[in-house]
């Protein structure tokens, strides 16, 4: 088998642990390889990418106490039933 062969599914996992910057450098060489020949997989890195930033830019919001109360009670009630 080749070094550098990495199959798409291989592939897609890499670019998603590229987005938390936890590649090793063989990881690396090899996604880029991959990345050069397969043309779908350049398509679910930019989107990952995409994905990825956008979420970044969705501000954070806190609920109310009163309201995770009221949810922890529903979730409690549901285990319960």
């Amino acid at each position: 088998m080749n070094l550098l062969h990495t199959s798409c599914k291989k592939a897609t996992y890499l670019v998603s642990k590229k987005e938390e910057n936890k590649l090793t450098w063989l990881e690396s060489i090899r996604l880029r390889s991959h990345l050069s020949i397969c043309s779908l997989c350049r398509k679910f890195e930019s989107q990952t990418y995409l994905i990825a930033r956008l979420a970044n830019e969705i501000p954070q919001i806190t609920l109310p106490t009163e309201s995770k109360q009221k949810m922890q009670n529903l979730l409690q009630e549901n285990r319960e039933s």
